[in-house]
């Protein structure tokens, strides 16, 4: 039975709505972003890597500090602040553009000052929605979230490339901003609710009792540990694909967006993989078993696969690390504390996006060297082993308890 029972709870129903629309406008801000780098830069990769490693690094650097700064504050008030700064932030990118006024260093800085913005939306929205809906529906909840968020990584950058195309960047970015008010709007309908506080304790305390925690629960402890793999050696695809379609498959831009869709559109049946069957799935050992199928779909490309064989491929890859990841954000969710939601969500964002940085790195240098494909099973190959390990030890633990 597909799993939207968190939508009889208006509050949650409110905000998805608005949501929705406003992920639809945040992938339109970043393609357009990309291509206002490329313009003022004259086109150069260097600058586009530099930009994105100023919007996901802060998620690194800030992550488990703005995870305490959720657990000590009103998680929907943490929240609205994090939206009404993406509003600013995207109409400042669309009057500068509009006025001719922007340059690259400006580009940064607004890269890099939405980036600490995002270090604290991703624990807030995370810990927000779970106070909407409890723990009996946030399987339901998180799995509608990764359903909307996939179906915009799809639209979005489509029609942002036709607005680019028809109207200029600026526009895609005045969109952006004009989709922040409904999810405003929808926030501000939502009642506060009551915290679950601990005794007084400071930032370090706070980071330090949740990578206790951490320590202490050997499902988690594996579970990051593969996220950690997983996200810097395995999923980086934004930046071996592009490399992959001009260097092996010798084709287009046309080509690639088709890759992208595949890899959007396996992502998007996974996401409602998790709507239909997320609760059988959210058990660590089966959470495991989705990263190793996709480890063993990256290691694939050992055969250097043709476009026919890599759209098959990326389709496969897309379901299993969102069935993979929609189940590891879950279960970190379902298995903490209230009072460290904040710290517990900031830890698998850094993880799984703030590594961002350090994995492009990695895939340019291993492409660089040994060309794109290697990149895509080299970095399966890591994900497999650490996989295998964390599976083992799940599965030892289990042999000594029976």
């Amino acid at each position: 039975m597909v799993q939207i029972s968190a939508l009889q709870y208006p509050e949650f129903r409110r905000y998805f709505v608005g949501q929705a629309v406003s992920v639809v406008g945040t992938w339109m801000q970043s393609v357009a972003g990309a291509w206002l780098v490329l313009q003022l830069s004259h086109d150069s990769a260097f600058a586009l890597a530099v930009f994105g490693a100023f919007s996901y690094a802060p998620v690194l650097l800030f992550g488990l500090y703005a995870g305490t700064v959720v657990d000590r504050f009103s998680h929907r008030d943490v929240l609205l602040v994090t939206q009404a700064v993406s509003l600013v932030g995207a109409a400042l990118y669309a009057v500068l553009t509009t006025t001719h006024i922007i340059t690259l260093p400006m580009v940064m800085v607004l890269a890099a000052a939405l980036g600490v913005n995002q270090a604290l939306y991703f624990p807030a929205r995370q810990a927000t929605v779970l106070e909407m809906v409890g723990r009996c529906e946030l399987a339901s909840a998180v799995a509608l979230n990764s359903t909307a968020f996939n179906l915009a990584r799809i639209i979005g950058p489509a029609v942002g490339g036709i607005v680019i195309a028809a109207f200029g960047v600026a526009v895609c970015f005045w969109l952006n901003a004009v989709s922040y008010l409904g999810v405003i709007a929808a926030l501000l309908t939502v009642r506060r609710r009551p915290r679950t506080e601990g005794p007084p304790q400071t930032a370090v305390q706070l980071i330090g009792e949740a990578l206790r925690y951490v320590a202490r629960t050997p499902s988690l402890a594996g579970l990051f540990l593969l996220l950690f793999v997983a996200g810097t050696f395995g999923a980086n695809f934004n930046l071996v694909l592009p490399l992959f379609t001009r260097i092996v498959l010798h084709a287009d831009a046309d080509t690639l967006g088709y890759l992208f869709a595949a890899q959007g559109l396996g992502s998007l049946v996974g996401a409602i993989t998790m709507t239909i069957a997320g609760g059988v799935l959210l058990e660590p050992r089966r959470i495991v078993m989705g990263g190793l199928l996709f480890a063993g779909m990256e290691l694939v490309f050992l055969v250097m696969p043709s476009f026919g064989q890599s759209i098959v491929l990326l389709l496969v890859i897309g379901w299993s690390f969102a069935v993979y990841s929609i189940g590891t954000n879950t279960f970190v969710q379902v298995r903490s504390p209230d009072r460290m939601q904040g710290r517990m969500v900031s830890l698998y964002s850094m993880l799984f996006i703030g590594v961002t940085p350090i994995g492009n790195i990695w895939a340019g240098i291993v492409a660089h060297l040994f060309g794109p494909s290697a990149a895509v099973w080299m970095g399966g190959a890591l994900t497999a082993v650490a996989g295998l390990a964390v599976l083992g030890y799940f599965m030892s633990r289990l042999s000594s308890r029976g």
